[in-house]
This record gives C-alpha cells, sequence and structure tokens, in this order.
C-alpha cells in the first residue's frame, strides 16, 4: 500500500519558528516498509505553507491512505488536508494520530466527515494493522481489530482498546529520515530533533502528557547515541531533545553524557527537564556532553496556582532551580502559564516579578489552554474554569484570544496580563 504522511501548513510565519521533521512520521515509515509498505512524506511549512502544493503531491505519488499528526495548534490545518484529500479523491481514506486527537477521537469522526479513522496513542505499530487491514479488504470496515483505532461503524463509533505501551522503544527501529527533505531543513536550521524517551512521571493537570498515562519509556543509551551519530552524518550539528522530559531516568542521562564526551561527538543540545529532576551534579555533566540551554515550566510562582496545576513548587526552590542553571553556564528558557485556575492579576505581577529576578535567556508566556484529556479539560467546573467554546481548538480565535477564563483572573485580564509580560520582558531595559 502507499502511504502519503502529511505535515500539515501552520498557522504563521514558519520561518519565525524551528522547524524539525516530524519523527513520528520516521518511526512509522521504519514499521510500514518492513511490512512491505511505500511511504511518502511531504511537509508543507517547507514548500511554502499553503494547502495548494498538496495537490502535486497527491498527483504525483497517487497514495492509497494518507496519515496526519496533529497537536492542538495544528487540528485545524489538519482538518483541511483532510478535506483536500477527499476533494482529491474521495475514496482515499484518512487516518489522524497524535496527542490531541487521542483524546477527541469520537468528536473529530462526529464532527467532521473528512476524517475515516482516528489511531490514539502510540501508532508505529497499529499504523501497519490498519494498512495490512486496508489492502486485505479496501473497504472500509474490516480494520475493527486494530489495537487504538477509532472508526465509524453501524451508524456510530467503534472505538478499539489500545494495547499496552511499548516498554522497549528500541524495537521500533531508527526513525527512516530518508522519506524527509533533510536538506531542506538544514537550509532553515543546523539544529534538528531526537526523542530519546517518551512520557513523563509527572502529575499535572494540565499536561496532555500527563493524561496519556505516566508511564516513562525510554531508549537505551546505545540507542540515543546512534541517533546522535546519524544526525551528525546528516549534516546537522545541534539536537533538540524532543522528550517531555530528559531526566526521568536520571542514571541513563548521566551515562549518554558520559557516551557523548568519551566518543568526543561534536553536538550541542538543548532539552526540557523537570525543574524538580534539575542539581548541580547532572547540569554539570550535561553542560560538559554539549548541553547549552534547558527548557523548564516555572508556569508561575502562585502557590495556589501550582497546587491546583499538580506542580506544588515553592518560590524558593524555583530561585534555586534558576540559579543552579546559571551556575552550570546553561541557558534557560523558561515558560510561564497565564490565567491558570488560582491566578488573579496580582500573582502574574509576581511572577514577572520572579522573571525579573532570575533574568532567564529566553521566557515564554503562554494564555492557559484546557486541554482535552487533562482533568482541567475533563473536570473544568472542579477547577473553576469556564470555556464558552469546548471546541477551542476548532478556531483560529486560539491565535489572538484566551480560549478560557475563571472567577479569578477574566479573559480582558488575562489579554492584558500577557501584554504586560512579553511588553516587560522584551523591554530595552529589561533586556539590557
Amino acid at each position: 500500500m502507499k502511504i502519503l504522511f502529511v505535515s500539515a501548513h501552520v498557522p504563521y510565519d514558519p520561518s519565525s519558528y524551528l522547524m524539525h521533521p516530524t519523527l513520528g512520521y520516521g518511526h512509522m515509515a521504519t514499521t510500514l516498509k518492513a511490512a512491505g509498505h511505500e511511504v511518502h512524506h511531504v511537509d508543507l511549512p517547507l514548500i511554502g505553507n499553503e494547502l495548494s502544493p498538496l495537490a502535486a503531491e497527491l498527483d504525483d505519488f497517487s497514495p492509497e491512505l494518507v496519515g496526519v499528526s496533529c497537536v492542538a495548534q495544528s487540528y485545524l490545518q489538519a482538518l483541511e488536508v483532510t478535506r483536500a484529500v477527499k476533494a482529491w479523491d474521495a475514496r482515499v481514506p484518512t487516518v489522524l494520530g497524535g496527542p490531541h486527537v487521542t483524546f477527541i477521537d469520537q468528536e473529530c469522526l462526529e464532527r467532521h466527515p473528512s476524517v475515516d479513522f482516528v489511531l490514539r496513542f502510540d501508532a508505529e505499530r497499529s499504523i501497519v494493522d490498519l494498512a495490512d487491514s486496508l489492502v486485505a479488504e479496501p473497504s472500509l470496515g474490516r480494520p475493527r481489530t486494530v489495537p487504538g483505532l477509532t472508526m465509524r461503524a453501524e451508524g456510530g463509533v467503534l472505538r478499539v482498546p489500545p494495547a499496552d505501551p511499548l516498554m522497549d522503544l528500541d524495537t521500533l527501529g531508527h526513525p527512516d529520515r530518508t522519506i524527509f527533505n533533510l536538506g531542506a531543513y538544514l537550509d532553515n536550521d543546523y539544529e534538528t530533533v531526537v526523542v530519546s524517551a517518551r512520557g513523563c512521571p509527572s502529575h499535572c493537570t494540565f499536561c496532555s502528557t500527563q493524561a496519556a498515562g505516566r508511564t516513562y519509556r525510554s531508549h537505551s543509551v546505545q540507542y540515543v547515541i546512534a541517533e546522535i551519530v546519524a544526525v551528525l552524518e546528516a549534516g546537522f550539528t545541534s539536537i533538540y531533545f524532543g522528550d517531555d522530559t530528559i531526566a526521568g531516568d536520571r542514571s541513563r542521562l548521566l551515562s549518554i553524557c558520559g557516551e557523548i564526551e568519551s566518543r568526543d561527538l561534536p553536538i550541542a543540545w538543548t532539552s526540557n527537564i523537570r525543574g524538580m529532576d534539575i542539581d548541580a551534579e547532572l547540569l554539570g555533566r550535561m553542560r560538559a556532553a554539549g548541553a547549552y540551554r534547558v527548557f523548564t515550566g516555572f508556569e508561575s510562582v502562585n502557590y495556589d496556582s501550582l497546587k491546583l496545576m499538580g506542580k506544588g513548587r515553592e518560590l524558593q526552590r524555583s530561585l534555586e532551580v534558576a540559579r543552579v542553571v546559571e551556575a552550570a553556564g546553561l541557558e534557560l528558557h523558561a515558560s510561564f502559564i497565564v490565567g491558570a485556575p488560582g491566578d488573579t492579576p496580582q500573582t502574574v505581577r509576581d511572577t514577572l516579578q520572579f522573571v525579573r529576578e532570575i533574568n532567564p535567556t529566553v521566557a515564554t508566556f503562554n494564555p492557559f489552554e484546557p486541554r482535552p484529556g487533562t482533568p482541567m479539560y475533563n473536570h473544568a467546573d472542579k477547577f473553576g474554569i469556564v470555556m464558552e467554546d469546548p471546541y477551542w481548538y476548532e478556531d483560529t480565535r486560539w491565535l489572538t484570544e484566551p480560549v478560557a477564563y475563571t472567577a479569578t483572573m477574566s479573559a480582558a485580564e488575562i489579554t492584558s496580563a500577557l501584554y504586560e509580560c512579553y511588553s516587560t520582558f522584551c523591554s530595552p531595559e529589561f533586556v539590557a
């Protein structure tokens, strides 16, 4: 079967943001090719960031199945891709996957006829089952035993239970990067992505990673080193580790750092890391192994808000985290949420004062967005969250307007606070 994976266009200028290959497509290409299927990939942001080039790609490849992975921010564009596929040939089945549709699979099929299937959770093996079943019986009725599949059936929606999480990630093999136009990525940026682990053991009530389960699964040290060597050979000189948290297994991370040093691999890298995992020894080893920046979600300094978010970090610990990062000689990308339950205009000002004090290399301020599948979305009333439209992710307003608010912080106050945060952090006085 000929399978086309599409990286959808994005609702902003892609040149203003780092673009990386979607490694999930590479992993699925590995398993699909091993099963005898043919795989092609098109990355729309790389070829103009419009939907229009897709028609030529469809004509050239003539796919028999089209798959699109998406997060909440790219969901609308993923739907546009499926509609374009159906306009090209209504007989070609479409499948969506990724962390967002995993939790809105039923609503997706009920509201969007251009989507035939949703694959929930890990899809490297289930995509092979889906392709095999469609080859055996081209009608859309046969795949009803594919683990993690959601499909229409008997006038309703059928949800097949997912398989148990794959614990030995190495058995998936390495992502097939030959499906990507690596030269175009290199022209855009010298950095690429490597994923060394999946999952996060934290209990954050706002995070879709937690909603997918807190099982932390990691690749072996040898696998990660082989990935680093592969991207170096492809011409990249820097890596973003796309793990939810790179330090879920501290001893493994220390071993990775040791291998990078002993092999003298000329790689610079950055990663996501939980504040609770940060200490001077670990960051020192990371720095010696080429790390130059860490991303951590401080979210707020308001303890009540942090407690509701499942973080519960004290202000003193947040200050310590920032100081340890600075002492290690690493850049700090600090992320904050504005308008979460418990937040008020004053607590946001307190958080902004904290940002002034720690002076991170990069600070991002994000309006609170309750994500499907999370406790804060599923039990919004319990947290005092008001969502005027539970399908906010089907509208482009999230780009410019808050999608939720609380009794202690209105939508207008969230917007005003975000403006104050960015205007302060980007001011010449602050930068100086």
